[in-house]
Order: structure tokens, then C-alpha cells, then sequence
């Protein structure tokens, strides 16, 4: 099972650039079968490259009105019409490459809330504490075994 992580956010602007920090925190851990890709934001480009992918686990800065510190949700492939031209939602990413190439992979999310967004590219103390809590939680999930649709589909056949 191959997956991407894809990091994204303004790293000049303080706790808007936490994907890219916990990207870089995953890339020390050197996990395999993971592809590690960091983003200023989410691009139509993105829709054919996630296709190569079993899952795609996405990573941003949420707005400060979270009640979470982190949020983690399964993303459904949905494409919705947005007042700014050039912004993409995950879920807009899942439904492009679904009616493009054919295939969306597995999609899930982590928001993790930010307080500062002023310029800089150190996080706020919250903010990186929470970004490691979720370097945390997605070495665990990806060191589920999980099997791919093809290997369900073969076991199904041999049931």
C-alpha cells in the first residue's frame, strides 16, 4: 500500500506553515511505502500525481475558532464551487482526480489549529505541540497493515 503525505500552508506565516513542519518531522522517521510532498496550497496538478496513491493523508493549519486542537476526518471526494479562484479543498483534490483519472484514493485529513498567522516560520508552542501529537498519530496510522482494494478483491474471490 503506497501512501502521500501532502504538508501544505504559507510557511512564512507562522502557524500557517504547520504541514510543512510535520512533514518535515515524518521525514526523520524514514517510513516505507510513504511519499512525503509539501505544498504552498492544494493545486489541480495534485489530482493526477494522487492518483499513484493507496491514501492520501493531507495536513494544515486550521483557523483558530477550532474547538480541537487537532481535527482528523475522512475526506469524501466532493467538488464545490469557491468564491477564490485558486483555492482547492481536499475533497475538491479526491473529485478531480475521480472524474479526471478515473480513481480517487483514500483521503483523510488532519486541521490542526493555529493562533498565529502573522509573518514568521516559528510555530506558536500550541501549535507545534499539536503538530507533533499528529507526527504521532499518523506513524501509528500508517504502521496499521491495511490492505489495498486488489487484495480484498482476491481474497473475496477466494472466499
Amino acid at each position: 500500500m503506497k501512501t502521500l503525505v501532502l504538508g501544505y500552508g504559507n510557511r512564512s506565516r507562522t502557524d500557517d506553515g504547520v504541514g510543512w513542519f510535520v512533514l518535515e518531522r515524518l521525514q526523520e522517521l524514514r517510513l516505507p511505502n510513504v511519499e512525503l510532498l509539501t505544498s504552498h496550497q492544494l493545486n489541480v496538478e495534485h489530482a493526477e500525481l494522487i492518483t499513484g496513491f493507496d491514501e492520501v493523508i493531507f495536513v494544515d493549519a486550521a483557523i483558530p475558532q477550532r474547538p480541537q486542537p487537532i481535527a482528523r476526518t475522512v475526506v469524501q471526494p466532493c467538488l464545490r464551487s469557491h468564491a477564490v479562484a485558486h483555492y482547492l479543498t481536499p475533497s475538491d483534490l479526491l473529485e478531480l482526480a475521480q472524474t479526471l483519472f478515473g480513481r480517487a484514493p483514500r483521503g483523510i485529513l488532519f486541521s490542526i489549529r493555529g493562533s498565529d498567522f502573522n509573518f514568521g516560520t516559528t510555530l506558536s508552542p500550541a501549535t507545534e505541540r499539536a503538530a507533533c501529537d499528529v507526527v504521532r498519530q499518523i506513524e501509528d496510522l500508517l504502521s496499521i497493515p491495511k490492505q489495498t482494494d486488489a487484495e480484498k478483491r482476491e481474497l473475496a474471490a477466494h472466499a
